[in-house]
């Protein structure tokens, strides 16, 4: 009766339906609406032939965002083949021959003019040697070092006492990236080190020549496709915290990384994740070395190529400006974790005198009202073709009219048969793809003018980032000279519909007797890879194949294949499902790393190998039974399976690496709460001892107040748990059921193992 009474209440309090997840969920930050920018960076090369009209209409510009600060810092370059290029009259003895144009004492006085801080650079060494951790390496960097405190030296001698108040501060310009040496503890001892003995050397300078001034420097993270660099934001941010907590930064030095959102080292899918890393790293730091480094943003305004367009073939540059809703939103993701806003580069990307001048007033807009417009434009409605003569042959030229929007389109998209194809984007004025409007004419060297007939679509995007839908017309050798013109009425139609296969998402490669899976288009949402290719077994998802399909849900790989391969599948957030093939022999390194919303994985019973970080970062993921055929699970394997709560091992010679199960990160190394391994001998059970895991074997199920036996008293203290929030010695042996979850499902199971 007194049972029936505690369910009765229970239900009574409506907690029949109420749960308590024991999986932490990440808290998301609000984005907030950014009312102006601190600072951005410029380059001397933009404004060399700016004259006095142009460069009071620039600062105005600078002034309509809220900036206050400029960088400059190619004061002095040395480049790759010995020579330098110097921005100021210098008279160091290895620098006076170089000498280009004074671009220093130009920007100092137009920031005086208008009151705009200036921080100028120390000079850079385009080869500088990133080898930090040898002997010879350091001592390639000493010298280095001791160039820029002489060419700081000159430079504050030489206009300080001038503009003593614009000159502000010192910018170390070197560019650092994470490296693989964060993944060591020896590693980021060694470069921490070497990064110490550099900066010590130039801030013991800038303390000689004046301590007030502070110094600024801007790293940057590349975490896609890149083999030479650390992905991991856990190394990361114990990394930094050694790196800033040697160096003896002052009150008001900066810290303003590179978002790498625009060179497509990261994205915005990732941006809050780094820059809550480096705000851990300063605030760590500050407390061990007991000055206050400041945080900043380095939003990148550009948007680079991908690998196949960055050598501008054809002499096209595909380097484009970012749309105003991505650069804001990068500007919002950060605003929460940094002292200061700044951009690289205003001047370059965002002016009206040099890009298309609607960047520049959507972006005003948007500073003074939080908006963003949202009218999509329209695309082209006229196609002209014709057949030119370029590099030497004949090729088909198409020109197209009618595109439109409120604001102005900024990049059309170009499909052939059904796949991207190619991207025309507004240039600059100085130094890009031409002028600051938008490109309408573009040759496909490809087409066979003679024998291809092919379906062409074009899509527009505007500075807002609004996407057209898409028109489009069929090219036939009959119609390569249509004689159409921008007046002409209307010849395209509508959006096709493609009936797409595998194939049309897919790249692979013939190695020896069998097919390698070696890219995937990112729009690709359900991929079915066929078990043959041209007659051949398909047996190897190679490196990067998936890397970033951030569209990609499910995916299912024929039993033919036996490796999946280094960073397959990393970073695919929308990743849901993968099958694991019936003849896998390995899963290698960050094979899944960073599938927050993958949750089924079945390990098949040929699996031998799980290699490092190979599901890192796999939120979703409940439940992993590794089985007897694997021997070996890499460093950091299941690391950050924020929902994996168990594992259950089945052989007894399954050799566990570092932090392998059980692990997770938050200021620093620690089990999770709860977690335990299901195995019966061997090397597992030395693990789980040596790492303080439980074994499934040493709960006694209902024991929530772990007094050693299961009674009553358990149910009370469980009911009180759910209802008040109270207090569980065990909460694991309170989950009945298995599913990582407390529930009124357990209390009814725990009752009946009462009752019976």
């Amino acid at each position: 009766m007194v049972l029936r009474k505690i369910l009765s209440a229970v239900a009574a309090l409506c907690i029949a339906i109420f749960s308590i997840n024991i999986s932490p969920e990440a808290s998301g930050t609000e984005l907030e609406h950014i009312t102006g920018l601190n600072g951005t960076f410029i380059q001397p090369w933009l404004y060399a032939t700016y004259d006095e009209e142009r460069w009071d209409a620039e600062m105005k510009i600078l002034k309509e965002t809220g900036i206050e600060y400029l960088i400059m810092g190619d004061v002095a370059n040395h480049n790759t083949d010995g020579t330098w290029t110097v921005y100021y009259p210098s008279e160091i003895d290895y620098l006076r021959d170089y000498y280009a144009y004074d671009a220093v004492g130009n920007i100092l006085y137009y920031c005086d003019k208008y009151d705009i801080k200036l921080y100028l650079g120390m000079g850079l060494d385009c080869a500088w040697n990133s080898d930090i951790a040898s002997e010879a390496g350091r001592k390639a960097n000493r010298e280095y070092m001791t160039k820029c405190n002489q060419i700081t030296t000159e430079l504050y001698n030489k206009y300080k006492s001038q503009y003593p108040d614009t000159y502000y501060g010192f910018y170390f310009v070197t560019e650092l990236y994470n490296t693989i040496y964060m993944d060591t503890d020896t590693g980021i001892d060694a470069y921490a080190d070497g990064l110490d003995e550099m900066f010590t050397m130039v801030i013991d300078n800038c303390n000689a020549l004046d301590p007030e001034m502070p110094l600024l420097f801007s790293p940057y993270v590349n975490i896609f496709g890149y083999g030479y660099a650390s992905i991991n934001v856990d190394r990361f941010t114990e990394y930094y915290t050694e790196v800033l907590s040697r160096i003896p930064f002052r009150d008001g030095d900066m810290l303003c990384p590179q978002d790498s959102c625009g060179a497509g080292g990261c994205n915005n899918l990732h941006l809050e994740e780094w820059i809550a890393a480096y705000r851990n790293a300063v605030d760590r730091s500050n407390e061990i070395r007991g000055t206050k480094l400041l945080l900043a943003t380095n939003a990148e305004m550009f948007i680079s190529p991908d690998a196949s367009r960055m050598n501008n073939p054809h002499g096209v540059s595909y380097v484009g400006t970012k749309t105003v809703d991505e650069f804001a939103e990068s500007l919002e993701i950060t605003r929460p974790y940094v002292d200061s806003l700044f951009c690289f580069a205003y001047p370059h990307h965002y002016s009206p005198y040099n890009a298309m001048p609607e960047f520049h007033e959507k972006f005003v807009e948007y500073l003074k009202t939080g908006e963003i417009e949202k009218e999509p434009p329209m695309p082209p409605t006229v196609l002209r073709t014709e057949v030119v003569t370029s590099e030497n042959a004949p090729h088909l030229r198409l020109t197209f009219y009618g595109m439109t929007d409120n604001t102005a389109v900024a990049q059309t998209n170009i499909y052939k048969n059904g796949k991207l194809y190619d991207y025309l984007v507004a240039g600059v004025v100085t130094g890009g793809s031409g002028a600051n409007t938008t490109q309408n004419t573009w040759i496909d060297y490809e087409f066979d003018i003679n024998n291809e007939t092919a379906v062409y679509e074009f899509e527009c995007i505007d500075v807002c980032g609004n996407i057209s839908g898409k028109s489009s017309y069929t090219v036939t050798p009959e119609n390569t000279e249509n004689n159409a013109s921008e007046s002409s009425t209307a010849n395209m139609g509508v959006q096709e519909e493609w009936n797409k296969t595998a194939l049309d998402y897919l790249t692979y490669t013939v190695s020896g007797n069998s097919i390698r899976i070696t890219g995937c288009d990112k729009s690709a949402e359900e991929i079915v890879i066929p078990d043959t290719i041209e007659g051949l077994p398909v047996t190897v998802i190679d490196w990067y194949a998936f890397e970033n399909c951030g569209s990609l849900k499910s995916v299912v790989i024929p039993d033919t294949v036996t490796h999946i391969s280094r960073f397959a599948f990393a970073h695919c957030l929308s990743l849901e499902s993968v099958n694991m093939p019936a003849s896998l022999y390995s899963i290698e390194q960050y094979a899944f790393f960073d599938c927050p919303q993958l949750k089924g994985v079945e390990l098949p019973s040929s699996l031998a190998v799980i290699e490092q970080r190979a599901f890192s970062g796999c939120e979703s993921v409940l439940e992993v039974i590794i089985p007897a055929s694997c021997t070996t699970i890499g460093e950091y394997a299941f690391f950050d399976c924020d929902s994996l709560f168990s594992v259950t091992v089945e052989g007894t010679q399954t050799s566990l690496g570092q932090r392998s199960v059980g692990y997770e990160y938050d200021n620093g190394y620690g089990i999770k709460e709860g977690f335990i391994i299901e195995a019966s001998s061997g090397k597992v059970v030395d693990y789980a001892k040596e790492n303080g895991i439980r074994l499934s074997s040493d709960i006694v199920r209902g024991d929530v107040n772990a007094d050693g036996s299961f009674n009553i008293a358990d149910l009370v203290m469980l009911q009180n748990y759910m209802v008040n929030s109270g207090k569980l010695n065990d909460w694991r042996a309170g989950d009945l059921l298995g599913d990582n979850v407390l529930d009124v499902f357990d209390i009814v199971i725990m009752r009946r193992g009462l009752v019976k």
